[in-house]
């Protein structure tokens, strides 16, 4: 198969598709220098690989199905502590779809149990069959891919749209004057048709009896599917499909493993370009990664981000895989602690009106101080809530990766991993165990975390004593 690797993550990635027996094509110049390879410009991928635009601690892999699942698998194998989504319904992907009418102003469709959205249309008359191509898929368990009329006929240089529309759209990668009259030319005869033509990237450097050719077959496809009378909701045409795959702090700590195989590389090197950091900033870490060994680079690395947010305020991004990210706070930074268990970060935060705490089932009161325990290499975090006058109203024990601390964002963020463990008096509960086998089921999480997870929760367990005693030694100031 061939893949484009492009982003932050593209010297990992470009490793990972070679060792997997694949092959790289479109390479950035600076990357075919790194690699010693040549660009390969004029190749066409079947697949992109790259950091996804919504979310920087995300993967996603897009392209023709086969490639997409080709290379889900290789990444499943390799990356460890990841969750995933694997979407069909890709861009361009053409469907049957049932009206299912409108709700909240929008016209709601069917396929294969999966809802979706589709624009621009007048009517939404319920249990009728409408021919529609995605435009936007559904990358989380809630959201609903978009649509809009009409089929589409994916091709390597270009996308047909059977819209009406007669318009002519080029990828910003096609700059060159030339190239694009030409495009324009051969698009004429049938944007007269009421075709509308999508020239993507590849359509810079790819012959031109290719482009012809492509561009020849769509139109008969699409005409095809014009004849096309489905009387069930079903994939008429299959696009892009698209994967998606969360990736954790562990997970950047492998792929800076990986990038360090081909190029010096700073420990956390991934952590920190996600949460924005200078990038000369870390071409200097990444130098002098070369020159001490990782030992000393991770403590220095560690004590300058722990110390960066001491007396300051923080929000927790509470990421659930597939759904949407909680946050937490603010919450003030109190205290650089070294516990039994590990090195941790101590904020304080009180509570804002009476009711009554998730999970423990306790009362909650306007003024209540809730402590909350973050240690910086474990799969865990403690919230300790009290009353105003100290006394101890239970713990909320989350099960989650290890933290990222963005702290040039004022952000700590973390994937909760569903299980949580409640300490109230002397009882101790395990709860949503049933949570993170469903969430095995739908690929939200892999093996390894599903271990990860059943032994944390077993040490935390059989530490509450130890647990206690560190947590009793946080000040009330």
């Amino acid at each position: 198969m061939l893949y484009r690797v492009r982003g932050p993550y593209a010297t990992a990635l470009a490793k990972i598709v070679l060792d997997s027996g694949h092959e790289l094509v479109d390479l950035s110049k600076k990357l075919a220098e790194r690699i010693s390879m040549p660009q390969r410009s004029e190749v066409l991928p079947q697949a992109t690989v790259k950091e996804s635009d919504e979310d920087p601690d995300a993967l996603i892999i897009v392209g023709y199905r086969d490639a997409v699942e080709a290379m889900l698998i290789e990444m499943l194998m390799r990356i460890p502590f990841i969750s995933f989504r694997f979407e069909e319904l890709g861009p361009y992907t053409t469907i049957a779809a049932k009206l299912r009418g409108f709700e909240k102003g929008l016209c709601i469709a069917e396929v294969h149990g999966s809802k979706i959205i589709v624009q621009d249309v007048g009517m939404c008359n319920e249990n009728e069959i409408a021919i529609v191509h995605v435009v936007k898929p559904a990358l989380k368990q809630d959201d609903k891919a978009v649509a809009l009329p009409g089929a589409a006929i994916l091709k390597d240089t270009l996308v047909l749209l059977d819209d009406g529309g007669g318009r002519v759209y080029f990828s910003e990668h096609i700059r060159d004057y030339d190239r694009k009259a030409t495009l324009s030319t051969i698009s004429n005869q049938y944007t007269r048709q009421g075709f509308s033509i999508r020239w993507r990237s590849t359509a810079r450097s790819a012959p031109l009896e290719k482009i012809v050719h492509e561009i020849e077959e769509a139109v008969n496809e699409a005409k095809k599917l014009r004849d096309t009378k489905p009387s069930e909701p079903m994939i008429l045409y299959q696009g892009e499909a698209i994967a998606y795959i969360k990736l954790s702090r562990p997970s950047k700590e492998y792929l800076d493993d990986v990038r360090r195989s081909i190029i010096p590389t700073t420990p956390y090197h991934h952590q920190l370009r996600t949460c924005g950091i200078c990038e000369d900033a870390i071409d200097l870490l990444d130098t002098l990664s070369n020159y001490t060994n990782d030992r000393i680079m991770i403590k220095a690395i560690e004590n300058y981000i722990t110390r960066s947010i001491l007396n300051k305020n923080v929000v927790l991004e509470h990421n659930k895989p597939g759904e949407k990210t909680i946050e937490i706070g603010p919450i003030t930074i109190m205290n650089l602690m070294e516990t039994e268990l590990g090195t941790a970060i101590v904020g304080k935060r009180k509570a804002q009106k009476n009711g009554i705490y998730d999970g423990l089932d306790v009362e909650r009161k306007s003024g209540d101080i809730i402590f909350t325990f973050i240690p910086f290499n474990n799969w865990f975090i403690i919230h300790r809530y009290t009353d105003i006058e100290g006394r101890e109203k239970g713990l909320y024990i989350n099960i989650n990766t290890p933290p990222e601390i963005c702290y040039n964002k004022g952000v700590i963020k973390y994937i909760d991993l569903f299980v949580d463990v409640i300490v109230v008096g002397n009882s101790v509960k395990v709860i949503d165990i049933n949570e993170l086998d469903k969430a095995y089921q739908r690929g939200l999480v892999d093996v390894d975390t599903m271990y990860m997870v059943e032994e944390t929760t077993k040490n935390i367990v059989s530490s509450i004593n130890t647990i206690r005693r560190v947590l009793g030694s946080l000040s009330l100031q």
